[in-house]
C-alpha cells in the first residue's frame, strides 16, 4: 500500500487520488501525507494515478494471492501488511514496520459500543485494556476489524457505508470486515497471538449467522488448533502473580470457554463431532468475576466440576465463580440436554434421564449470586448497569433447556397410540409439564422484550442467536400447545402475546441474521394455522399478530349483537414449511407450495378488508397475492401438530439451528 507516500501539497490541481476522482470529491491529504481524508474515512487504499500501475491498484499486481478469493484484499504488496491500526504495526513474518490505515473516531466508537454494551461474546475482552488500547490506536488489526464484524450488524452507519459492497444490508457489512480479519489471522497462523484467536471466535459467530454452516464449523476446529498452538507456545503459571500475568491467563481462560460455548452450540446434532477434547478444558479455572477481572484482583476459581484448580497454593483462598462462568455451566447443561435428545427414541426414552436434568438447572440457579437470579424485573437492573445481554443469555439458555426437556417429556406422552387428550387433560402429570413450559416460554419472552424496550436509540436491534432461538422455541412450543388445546384457559391472552411477539422477534432479526429465515417461515405457518384453523382454540390476541388482519375469520359476533355469518370454508394447501427450511408432506401428500385451487363459484364473495395481509419474508417483501379471496390454510391443526411432533423427534430444529446439516 502506499500509505507512506509524500505528496508536495494537501490540495493540488491533478493531485488528487484515484478514488476521489472518480467520485469527483475534493482530495485533502492530512501533513502532506496520503491516505486522504476520504480514503482514510471509508478505510480504502489511497493512491495516485502515477502509482496505479497503467490504472489498476498497487494490491492488484501483489504476488500474494487472498485466502478468499471472493473478497477483496486486505493489503497492498506486502502480505504481512495490517491496515486497521492506524500506528506503525510490526509484522510477525517480515519484522519491519508497516503504516497502517487510519482508524476513524467512527469506527473506534462502534468498537467501543460493541466491547461495552451489546456483545456477550466479548465479556472475554479485558473492557480497559481494550478501551485504552482503542483510544491509543493500538489494538491488534484483525481484532479490530472482527469487532467491526459484530458492530456492523447492528450499525446504521456501516450497513449503509459497506453493506452494498459485500452484498448489501447487515450481512453483507460484516462480510465485508470479516474478511479482512479472517486475511490477517491467517498471515499469522505459525505463531498465533491471543488476539488472532479472539478474533476467529467472533468471526465464527458471524459465518454461523450468515447461514455458512460448514464454514464456521471449520473455523471452529481451526481456532481450536490455534488455542492449543498457543497453550505449547506459551507457558502459563501456577502463581498469578503480578496483574498483568493475572490478566493474561484470564483473558487466555476465557477464551477457551468461549471456544466451549461455540463448541456446545456448533455441534448440536449428530454427525458434527466437538472440536474441543475434554482434556482441553479438565484443568481450566472458571472464569472469575467481571469486578476481579475488570480490576485485576488476582484470584484462584473452581474447574468445571466444581474442584480446587490444580497447583492451587497451600492456604490460597477459592473465590466466586463470575458471571461468564455461570454461562459456561449452564452451557454444559445444554450440551448434557442435547446429548439427551440425540441418543433417546421413544422406545429408549428415560423420564429419570430427564429429572436428572431438571435437577441440575434448579441446582444451577439456587447457586446463582443475588443479583443474577431469575426475578421479575431483574433483567431491567442488569439493562442499566450494562450487562443486560449476559443476564440474558444464562437465562435464555436455562429456559431453553427446560423448554427441551418438558417438551421432550409431552412428547411421549402425545405420541403414545393410547393418548387420549381429554383423559390426560385433567392428570397432574399435565398441569405439571404445562406449567413448567408455560412459565420458561413467557419468561424468555418477557426477557428480550425488556432487552428490546431498554436497547439505545441509535443502532438497530442484534439479538444473539441464542437468544433469538430460544425466543423461537418458546413461541413454536405455545403455538403448539394452542393448536393442541392444551393451553390453560387463563393463559389464552399470555399466549397469544408470546406468539405474537416471538414472530416479531423473528422478522426483526432475519434482517440481520439470515440464519433464522427458516425459523420465520415456520412459525409464520403455526401463526397461520392458528389464526384460520375453525377448530383450534385460537385466542383473539393471535389476529391482531404481524401476519393478519383484525378480523376474525372462525365467526364473530357484530356490533349489533347479532351472529355474524358461519365462517366460509378455506381451501388447504398439502405440506408446510419444516423448521429447516425444507418442505414436509402429510400422509403421502406432495409437499407443494403452490396456490390452491379456486374456491366454487357459489361460493360467497368475502370483503378485501376480511382478507388478511400476507404474512411479511422477513425482508420486507411480501408473499405473492393468491388468485382467491380466501386464505389458503396451509394445515388443520391435528395435521400441523402431527408435522411438529415428527419434527422435534426428528431434531429437526436443532439441524436449523446450527444452519442445517453436515
Amino acid at each position: 500500500m502506499s500509505s507512506g507516500v509524500v505528496r508536495s501539497t494537501a490540495l493540488r490541481a491533478g493531485g488528487a487520488c484515484v478514488r476521489c476522482r472518480k467520485g469527483k470529491t475534493k482530495c485533502v491529504y492530512e501533513n502532506g501525507r496520503a491516505p486522504c481524508k476520504n480514503c482514510a474515512k471509508g478505510m480504502h487504499e489511497c493512491y495516485l494515478p502515477s502509482e496505479s500501475m497503467g490504472g489498476a491498484s498497487p494490491a492488484r499486481h501483489a504476488s500474494h494471492r487472498p485466502a478468499r478469493e471472493s473478497l477483496p484484499a486486505v493489503g497492498a504488496s506486502n502480505p504481512d501488511t495490517r491496515v486497521a491500526n492506524p500506528a506503525a504495526v510490526t509484522s510477525r513474518h517480515g519484522g519491519q514496520a508497516i503504516i497502517a490505515e487510519k482508524l476513524t473516531p467512527e469506527l473506534v466508537q462502534e468498537c467501543d459500543r460493541v466491547i461495552s454494551k451489546t456483545y456477550p461474546a466479548c465479556v472475554v475482552f479485558h473492557k480497559p485494556t481494550f478501551l485504552g488500547q482503542l483510544k491509543t490506536s493500538s489494538m491488534d488489526p484483525a481484532l479490530v476489524y472482527a469487532l467491526l464484524t459484530c458492530a456492523a450488524r447492528s450499525s446504521p452507519t456501516l450497513i449503509r457505508r459497506y453493506g452494498a459492497q459485500s452484498g448489501g444490508g447487515a450481512t453483507g457489512a460484516a462480510e465485508h470486515f470479516a474478511a479482512k480479519a479472517m486475511s490477517m489471522i491467517n498471515h499469522n497462523l505459525d505463531a498465533p497471538s491471543l488476539a488472532d484467536i479472539q478474533a476467529i471466535c467472533l468471526v465464527i459467530i458471524h459465518e454461523w449467522g450468515s447461514r455458512n454452516a460448514v464454514r464456521a464449523y471449520i473455523y471452529l476446529g481451526q481456532a481450536t488448533r490455534m488455542v492449543q498452538m498457543y497453550r505449547v507456545i506459551h507457558s502459563h503459571h501456577a502463581d498469578p502473580g503480578t496483574t498483568e500475568r493475572f490478566l493474561e491467563d484470564e483473558s487466555f481462560r476465557r477464551v477457551i470457554w468461549l471456544l466451549y460455548i461455540l463448541d456446545c452450540l456448533l455441534t448440536s446434532h449428530p454427525g458434527r463431532q466437538p472440536a474441543l477434547s475434554g482434556a482441553d478444558t479438565i484443568d481450566v479455572s472458571l472464569p472469575c468475576t467481571d469486578m476481579n477481572f475488570a480490576f485485576g484482583n488476582a484470584v484462584y476459581v473452581q474447574t468445571l466440576s466444581l474442584t480446587d484448580p490444580p497447583r492451587l497454593p497451600p492456604g490460597a483462598h477459592v473465590d466466586n465463580i463470575g458471571e461468564f462462568g455461570h454461562i459456561v455451566m449452564a452451557t454444559r447443561i445444554w450440551r448434557d440436554v442435547i446429548q439427551m435428545l440425540m441418543s433417546t427414541s421413544t422406545e429408549t426414552f428415560s423420564d429419570a434421564t430427564c429429572s436428572q436434568i431438571m435437577g441440575a438447572i434448579d441446582d444451577l440457579r439456587r447457586s446463582l449470586p443475588m443479583q443474577y437470579a431469575d426475578k421479575p424485573g431483574q433483567v431491567n437492573l442488569h439493562i442499566t448497569m450494562g450487562s443486560g445481554f449476559t443476564y440474558a443469555m444464562l437465562h435464555c439458555m436455562l429456559h431453553c433447556s427446560s423448554i427441551f426437556i418438558n417438551r421432550r417429556r409431552l412428547l411421549q406422552y402425545v405420541t403414545a397410540h393410547d393418548f387420549n387428550i381429554e383423559t390426560w387433560r385433567v392428570t397432574p402429570q399435565c398441569h405439571e409439564l404445562i406449567d413448567r413450559l408455560f412459565t420458561s416460554c413467557h419468561s424468555t419472552i418477557a426477557m428480550l422484550t425488556a432487552l428490546e424496550t431498554g436497547f439505545e436509540k441509535e443502532a438497530n436491534l442484534c439479538f444473539p442467536i441464542v437468544m433469538l432461538f430460544s425466543a423461537f422455541t418458546a413461541s413454536a412450543t405455545v403455538a403448539y400447545l394452542s393448536l393442541k388445546a392444551l393451553t390453560p384457559p387463563n393463559a389464552v391472552e399470555t399466549a397469544a402475546h408470546i406468539v405474537r411477539d416471538g414472530l416479531r422477534f423473528m422478522q426483526d432479526g432475519v434482517e440481520t441474521w439470515p440464519l433464522i429465515a427458516s425459523w420465520l417461515r415456520h412459525l409464520t405457518v403455526m401463526h397461520r394455522v392458528l389464526a384460520n384453523d375453525g377448530s383450534a382454540p385460537m385466542p383473539q390476541g393471535l389476529l391482531h399478530g404481524p401476519a393478519h388482519s383484525a378480523h376474525n375469520h372462525a365467526g364473530s359476533v357484530s356490533e349489533s349483537g347479532r351472529d355474524s355469518e358461519p365462517p366460509v370454508p378455506l381451501p388447504r394447501r398439502p405440506g408446510v414449511t419444516t423448521i429447516n427450511g425444507g418442505s414436509g408432506s402429510i400422509a403421502g401428500t406432495p409437499a407443494t407450495t403452490n396456490s390452491p385451487p379456486p374456491a366454487p363459484a357459489s361460493e360467497p364473495k368475502r370483503s378485501p378488508s376480511a382478507v388478511p395481509a400476507p404474512p411479511s419474508n422477513g425482508n420486507g417483501a411480501h408473499e405473492t397475492e393468491r388468485p382467491s379471496n380466501a386464505v389458503p390454510q396451509d394445515m388443520t391443526a391435528v395435521e400441523l401438530c402431527s408435522a411438529f411432533e415428527r419434527q422435534l423427534l426428528e431434531l429437526d430444529d436443532l439441524a436449523a439451528f446450527m444452519g442445517g446439516g453436515v
